[in-house]
C-alpha cells in the first residue's frame, strides 16, 4: 500500500527538479557560450559571388566551403586571436584577424582579388581550344557549334574548321597536324569514348556520336598536351556532360528526315535532377521525295537515346550517372562485276559511366567507372562479319593547392578491352557471290591497360608559370612499360596576353588485333611521337588571336611487312603554323565568327603493297 505523501515532501521534489533542470541549462548554456558561430560570402572585386572557395582558420581544421551564393558558415571552439583565411585557384588569398570571445558570432564579407596568372590554365596544352557554356576562358560556346556554317551541329564537324585539323573526307574524322584518326583519344567525364563516330570508316564516321545538346563544354588539344592524358600520339577531345538541371524544361522537333524530344526534370532542386532525351531519324521519305529511295533497301536511319541522373549530396560532392545508346541502319545495293547484291549494316553503340566529384579537406578529387559495348553486324553477298568488343575503364584524378603558388596533382586508371571478330570473309576477295568459298572466324582479343601520373604547377615569378609532369603506361599485349615526361612554360605579358612553350613525349599502343599470332605480331611496342611548340596568344572578352608553331617528330610506327605482318618500323615528322582569329559571340555583337589558317608539312614512311612484297617510301601523311 503506497505511502501518501504531504504537501512539504512535494515542494522539496519540486525543489531539487528545479535545481537540476536549472544545472542542465546552465552546462548546455555554458557549452554554447564557448563556441564561436562565424558566417559570410567570398566574392570577387565585382561582388560577384565565389563558389567553392576555401574559407578556414588557419592552423587548425575548422573551416566551411562556400556554396553556389558564395556563402559559408561554420562553429568553432577556438578564441582569443585568430587568423581566417579564404582562398581559391586563380585568386589572390584574402586573410583577417580576428579576436574570437565566448559566444561570438562574426559576420564577414571577404573579397578575392583575381591573380595575373592562373595555376589552372598553366598544364602542358600549348594548343588547348575550350568550347562550352560552362568553362571559364572558353573559344566557343555550344551555341556556336551548332550554328557552324557545314558544321551541322556536329562538334567534330565544328572542330574541324580549328587551325591543326584536317577533313580528309566529307566525314567528321579528326586527323591532327599530320596524325591519323586514330591518334586522336576522345573522352566524355573521364570515360574513353571507344567509339565516337557513327556510320564507322577507316576515316572515322560521318557524324559523331555524342551531340553538343548532351555537353556543357570540351576540351580540345591539338598537341602538347599534358600528363594527365595518355594512349594518344596527336590529341585529345575531352568533354563535360551537363550538370544538374536548375529549372523543368521539355522540348519536341520534327522534321523531313528526323525527330527528337528532351526534358530536363529538377526531381530535388540543387540536389538531384534528371535528364532525358531521345532521337529518331527516317530519311525514307527525305530520300523519296528526292528520287533516290530505290536505291536503299533500308534508309540511312537510327536512334539514340540519353538518361542522365545527377545528385548533388553535399555543397561539395556530386554523383552523376550517363547513360547513351545509339543504333544506326542503312541497306544499300551494290553492282559488282562478280556479284549484284545488297549490302546491309547495323551499329549499337552503349556507353554507361559513373561520375564522382567532391572536395575532400584541400582536395578535389573526380572518379568514374564506365562501361563501353559495340558491336556491328555487316553483310554483302558471302561477306557477313559481327566485330565486337567491350571496354572498361577506371580512373581517378585528384588536385590540391599545396601554396597560392604551387599546385599539385596526380591521378591513375585501369582499361580493359575485349575484341571479337565473329563471320565469313571469302577466300578471293574479288568473288562475293553468297554460294562461294569463304573463311571463317571466330577470334578473340583482350588487353589491358594501366596508367598513372603527377603533375606540378608552379608561379615562378609575377609573369612567370611552368609545369611539369611525368606519366607511366603499362600494356599487357606489349609487355612494355613506357615513360613519357612534359614541360611547359609560360610568360604573361598581361592578364590577356601571353606566349608559351611546350615539350612532350607521347606513346600510343597498336590495336590489340595486331599482337595476333597468325595475322599479326606478337613482338610489336608502343608508337611514339616527340612534341615541340611555341606559341603567342592575346585574348579578351571579344577578341582573340593565336599564332602557335609546332615540330612533331614519329618514331616506331606501325607498318606492313611481308616476312612478320607487321614491325614497328615506321617514322616521320609533322611540322607547320596555325594561326585562329576570333571576335564577338552569336547574337552578342552585330558581327562574329573566325578565321583559322594552317601550314603543314608532313612526312611518313609508308608501305606501298605490289602483292609479292611492300616497297617503302616517304609521302605526306
Amino acid at each position: 500500500m503506497a505511502t501518501p505523501t504531504t504537501r512539504d515532501e512535494r515542494s522539496l521534489r519540486a525543489f531539487w527538479l528545479v535545481c537540476l533542470f536549472s544545472g542542465l541549462v546552465g552546462i548546455v548554456s555554458g557549452q554554447t557560450a564557448k563556441r564561436v558561430v562565424i558566417t559570410g560570402d567570398v566574392t570577387d572585386e565585382r561582388r560577384v559571388p565565389l563558389e567553392s572557395a576555401n574559407v578556414q582558420l588557419i592552423g587548425t581544421f575548422d573551416g566551411d566551403v562556400t556554396n553556389s551564393r558564395g556563402r559559408f558558415r561554420f562553429v568553432t571552439g577556438k578564441i582569443g586571436i585568430q587568423e581566417l583565411r579564404a582562398s581559391m585557384i586563380g585568386y589572390e588569398p584574402a586573410v583577417v584577424r580576428l579576436n574570437l570571445s565566448h559566444g561570438d558570432s562574426v559576420v564577414l564579407r571577404l573579397v578575392l582579388k583575381e591573380m595575373l596568372v592562373n595555376l589552372k590554365e598553366v598544364t602542358v596544352t600549348a594548343s588547348a581550344y575550350a568550347t562550352g557554356d560552362e568553362v571559364k576562358g572558353m573559344t566557343l560556346r555550344s551555341l556556336e557549334v551548332i550554328t557552324t556554317p557545314s558544321a551541322a551541329a556536329d562538334i567534330f564537324r565544328a572542330l574541324q574548321t580549328f587551325p591543326g585539323v584536317v577533313a580528309v573526307d566529307e566525314g567528321s574524322g579528326l586527323f591532327v597536324r599530320g596524325g591519323d584518326v586514330s591518334e586522336t583519344i576522345i573522352l566524355l567525364d573521364q570515360a574513353t569514348v571507344v567509339h565516337p563516330y557513327r556510320y564507322e570508316s577507316p576515316t572515322g564516321g560521318y557524324f559523331g556520336t555524342i551531340s553538343p545538346f548532351l555537353v556543357s563544354g570540351t576540351f580540345f588539344s591539338s598537341g602538347g598536351f599534358s600528363a594527365r592524358y595518355g594512349n594518344a600520339l596527336s590529341s585529345i577531345l575531352a568533354m563535360e556532360s551537363l550538370n544538374l538541371p536548375t529549372s523543368l524544361t521539355y522540348s519536341f522537333n520534327a522534321g523531313l528526315a528526323a525527330g527528337s524530344v528532351a526534358a530536363n526534370v529538377p526531381i530535388i532542386p540543387q540536389k538531384l535532377g534528371v535528364r532525358i532525351s531521345g532521337n529518331q531519324s527516317f530519311t525514307g521519305l527525305m530520300f523519296r521525295v528526292n528520287g533516290v529511295r530505290n536505291r536503299f533497301t533500308i534508309p540511312p536511319s537510327g536512334h539514340d537515346a540519353n538518361l542522365s541522373i545527377v545528385y548533388k549530396y553535399s555543397s561539395t560532392g556530386q554523383l552523376k550517372f550517363f547513360n547513351f545508346v545509339n543504333v544506326d541502319r542503312i541497306g544499300v545495293r551494290v553492282d559488282e562485276p562478280s556479284f549484284d547484291g545488297v549490302y546491309e549494316s547495323e551499329e549499337t553503340n552503349w556507353l554507361h559511366n559513373l561520375q564522382w566529384a567532391d572536395a575532400l579537406s584541400d582536395w578535389f578529387v573526380k572518379a568514374s567507372i564506365s562501361m563501353n559495348r559495340f558491336g556491328i553486324e555487316q553483310q554483302l553477298g558471302n561477306m557477313r562479319l559481327k566485330p565486337s568488343d567491350e571496354t572498361y575503364k577506371f580512373r581517378v584524378d585528384a588536385e590540391r593547392s599545396v601554396s597560392d603558388d604551387l599546385c599539385f596533382s596526380f591521378g591513375a586508371e585501369v582499361e580493359r578491352s575485349e575484341n571479337r571478330f565473329l563471320g565469313t570473309l571469302p577466300r578471293n576477295s574479288q568473288v562475293l557471290d553468297p554460294s562461294a568459298e569463304v573463311y571463317r572466324l571466330d577470334e578473340r582479343y583482350a588487353t589491358q591497360r594501366w596508367g598513372a601520373y603527377s603533375e606540378v604547377e608552379a608561379q615562378l615569378s609575377r609573369r612567370w608559370m611552368g609545369s611539369g609532369g611525368v606519366r607511366v603506361d603499362y600494356h599487357n599485349l606489349a609487355r612494355e612499360s613506357v615513360i613519357d615526361p612534359r614541360l611547359s612554360l609560360r610568360y604573361n605579358f598581361s592578364k590577356e596576353t601571353n606566349a608559351r612553350m611546350s615539350w612532350g613525349v607521347y606513346h600510343e599502343f597498336p590495336q590489340p588485333a595486331l599482337f595476333d599470332q597468325q595475322s599479326g605480331n606478337p613482338s610489336l611496342h608502343a608508337q611514339s611521337a616527340q612534341h615541340v611548340i611555341a606559341g603567342f596568344e592575346h585574348a579578351n572578352d571579344l577578341f582573340m588571336i593565336r599564332v602557335e608553331a609546332y615540330h612533331k617528330v614519329y618514331h616506331s610506327m606501325v607498318l606492313r611487312n611481308k616476312a612478320c605482318n607487321y614491325t614497328n618500323d615506321g617514322r616521320g615528322y609533322a611540322q607547320g603554323v596555325d594561326l585562329f582569329l576570333k571576335y564577338g559571340g552569336f547574337l552578342q555583337t552585330p558581327y562574329s565568327g573566325w578565321i583559322s589558317y594552317s601550314y603543314l608539312r608532313s612526312r611518313r614512311l609508308q608501305a606501298r603493297d605490289l602483292v609479292d612484297r611492300y616497297v617503302y617510301e616517304e609521302a605526306p601523311s
